[in-house]
């Protein structure tokens, strides 16, 4: 018999439209080889291990049946901005263009579902789709631009649409909630979403690493990887365990072709647990504040600071009169535990400074000069502001040759105009910074201010060329340790 395709349209709302072909054979199927004495390799697994695999093909299919209900597709609408004349008289009249598509995760019976900022940013209507393809109108109960998380509410429009959901909302139950720091790597996980509008899709995976950073993504990161694969459309799913809970909410993927590569990011389940309480609570995420400026620690200036501590986050900038100001931190000092969380690096901190309520007492260790001391701080509230990190890099050279390609100046009432640098910034500008230099190497920019060479404050550029003089001495270590003000916030690079 001839194969006959057959053609089927991706569903309405779709990021990218599109046709699959299937197509069936009338031929006979020929006999299985285990129905000839043959047995299939996952039988003989399973009665060889006397059980232990028996009930694992089985267990992606009870998770995924279990968790499907409570999973969503989210479709939004953003108001056409009209561009010319002709769009305005022969444009859709409506005003809107079905522009959105993304995933979402029930969390209660009262209709709050936990998505992707990015899912319903900008949008002017929002559309939900449950697992038996009925629809309702939803609004924003609040969202979280730093972490790139959103809760919005199942609103019926119209009465037909209120009967319904009343009916059909109670009847799905909330996702049940996972501890996503208990994952381990090489842990089986399931993904489920509506990648490229095929609503509820089911992927499966490993979590490849925990702790990611430095994405570029967020303001708060510390994302699972996950080899499931996460497509557009994915964003604001469920990740789940092999217990059918909840331990991530996927985000983002790392493509070079804007698809499934092998490389997806969620946001662990006990982060976006913390945004969603206070979001419904408050309507908006309460952080808890120390007051510094914190960077990345290296070999090169672990030495330069004289601290023996080899991971931990360097104080750039304290804040006067934070919390840590009050505590007694300073500048130079590595922050290398809080209570009983030992820090490795700046992300940690700043994430578990974020999730500490204002007003919690919390002991800090900190390694100043090659001395451990410990202080006792009172967490404030934060007001959204992030702290700007160098580039720290080094090398063995005379240090006379690093100002080379750097234009250095006096700061002046102009100059401070220019380049809006407040008044109590004292320090030296820098005025230009060539490609290739040692300057743009550490990471300076044109507009920064050098507040200290080697640990020796300098207000002139003849302050600076005298710290460089000394530094190159008989005996002086290699490279020059800055600190600089860069619009506000400070930093150290080695130069």
């Amino acid at each position: 018999m001839k194969c006959i395709p057959v053609l089927r349209k991706i569903v309405p709302g779709c990021l990218i439209a599109g046709a699959f072909a299937f197509s069936g054979c009338g031929r006979e199927t020929p006999e299985p080889a285990w129905s000839a004495g043959k047995q299939p390799v996952a039988a003989s697994v399973a009665d060889d291990s006397a059980g232990k695999y028996a009930a694992f093909p089985q267990t992606f299919a009870d998770v995924a049946e279990a968790a499907l209900p409570s999973v969503v597709s989210i479709y939004t609408e953003h108001e056409r901005v009209v561009t010319d004349a002709y769009e305005y008289f022969f444009g859709d009249p409506s005003g809107r263009e079905e522009s959105g598509l993304g995933s979402g995760v029930i969390m209660d019976d009262a209709g709050h579902i936990l998505t992707n900022y990015h899912v319903i940013k900008g949008a002017s209507r929002i559309r939900v789709q449950f697992h038996d393809g009925r629809e309702f109108g939803a609004t924003v109960i609040g969202t979280d631009p730093p972490t790139d998380l959103a809760v919005i509410r199942v609103t019926p429009e119209g009465r037909e649409e209120a009967r319904d959901a009343a009916r059909d909302v109670a009847a799905y139950p909330a996702i049940p909630a996972g501890d996503s720091d208990k994952l381990r790597v090489g842990e089986w996980v399931i993904a489920v979403g509506s990648p490229y509008g095929l609503s509820h899709t089911v992927t499966t995976g490993i979590i490849s690493a925990k702790g990611r950073h430095n994405t570029g993504i967020n303001n708060y990161e510390n994302f699972l990887q996950t080899d499931a694969a996460i497509n557009p459309g994915n964003s604001g799913g469920a990740l789940l365990n092999l217990r059918g809970e909840l331990v991530g909410i996927n985000t983002a993927i790392f493509s070079r072709s804007g698809g499934y590569q092998g490389i997806g990011f969620a946001i662990p389940a006990n982060m976006a647990r913390k945004v969603y309480e206070d979001l419904i609570r408050d309507g908006e995420v309460t952080r808890g504040w120390l007051g510094v400026s914190i960077q990345p620690l290296d070999p090169v200036l672990a030495e330069a600071l004289g601290v023996t501590a080899r991971r931990g986050a360097l104080v750039s900038g304290v804040i006067e009169g934070s919390p840590a100001g009050k505590a007694g931190l300073q500048r130079g000092d590595v922050i290398t535990r809080i209570d009983e969380t030992v820090i490795p690096d700046p992300n940690v901190l700043l994430n578990h400074i974020a999730l500490l309520k204002p007003g919690a007492w919390v002991e800090i260790e900190v390694n100043r000069r090659g001395k451990v001391l410990d202080f006792k701080a009172r967490i404030a509230r934060r007001v959204e502001a992030g702290p700007v990190a160098g580039q720290p890099r080094g090398d063995g050279e005379d240090p006379l040759a690093a100002l080379r390609g750097l234009g250095l100046e006096a700061l002046t009432s102009a100059t401070r105009r220019d380049y809006r640098i407040v008044p109590d910034v004292a320090g030296v500008l820098v005025s230009v910074v060539e490609p290739g230099s040692r300057g743009e190497e550490a990471g300076l920019r044109e507009g920064d201010v050098i507040v200290e060479v080697n640990r020796v404050q300098v207000r002139t550029p003849a302050d600076v060329q005298a710290a460089v003089r000394a530094a190159g001495g008989k005996g002086a270590k290699p490279g020059l340790l800055l600190l600089v003000n860069r619009r506000g916030d400070t930093f150290f690079t080695m130069l």
